[in-house]
């Protein structure tokens, strides 16, 4: 008899390379559930606990700990310990009082940078799909799997596909929003340069077989170049969210 449905586990070996995990220690690892995160830029709520941060040493310790309603992630009570967490994600300890940021990191993967209680209430999202629905409203696609609807009367044409939404967590209102354009401060999410950060000095759009190129300026005034749908605006001349482990701004 064939199997029906998806697979419900994943073996170390396999496992997405930047995953904070010891390959020979042991046959199996967590496999994420379907969620707001695409399963290969993501990480399992349980290795954030477990490898990242070292509040369990198990998994049984984990699911004690999520159960109890101990950890938010974007304000929600997450209880799986398989859901997946992605870029830009706000990861919340209550009883420890420390909340964190999931991003990007150089060489690959995420690294947890900490920010405060004012810095918590609100999250960055890119926008990724723009589309008009029954009643002629605007509905704005976003990376983290949410969807928007514009309230009636605002103008849509100031929201463009890549750019980027400052969202308060509480109610999903838009506190900001960040244009993709020359000038503004900028983080790679994939690619070979993952991680690097800097200013946006020039954008190129191409149509075809050759994907559309931006040139970035790092801090210490090194020039590189990424496809454009890897570039996530993060300020309009500096970041609006920490972005260094230790939770100070680059």
């Amino acid at each position: 008899m064939t199997r029906r449905g998806q697979k419900k586990h994943l073996k170390r070996l396999p496992a997405p390379r930047y995953w904070p995990i010891k390959r020979k220690t042991g046959k199996f690892t967590t496999r994420v559930i379907p969620g707001p995160h695409a399963r290969e830029h993501c990480l399992p709520l349980a290795l954030l606990l477990r490898e990242t941060l070292g509040y369990a040493e198990n998994m049984r310790e984990v699911k004690v700990i999520l159960s109890s309603g101990q950890v938010k992630v974007d304000g929600h009570i997450r209880k799986d310990p398989r859901f997946p967490v992605g870029i830009m994600d706000v990861i919340d300890i209550t009883t420890a009082g420390e909340r964190f940021r999931l991003v990007p990191k150089k060489r690959g993967g995420f690294s947890l940078a900490k920010i405060d209680d004012k810095e918590a209430e609100f999250k960055l999202c890119r926008i990724e799909t723009k589309s008009m629905v029954a009643g002629g409203r605007v509905q704005l696609g976003l990376h983290d799997g949410r969807t928007l609807l514009l309230p009636e009367g605002e103008k849509p044409s100031k929201y463009n596909t890549l750019d980027t939404l400052k969202i308060a967590i509480s109610d999903q209102k838009i506190l900001d929003s960040l244009e993709l354009k020359k000038g503004v401060y900028a983080i790679v999410s994939r690619g070979r340069n993952i991680g690097n950060e800097g200013k946006v000095i020039e954008i190129e759009k191409r149509v075809g077989t050759h994907a559309s190129t931006v040139t970035m300026e790092d801090p210490e005034g090194n020039r590189f170049q990424t496809a454009l749908e890897y570039v996530f605006v993060v300020g309009k001349t500096k970041p609006e969210v920490s972005l260094q482990v230790d939770g100070g701004s680059s």
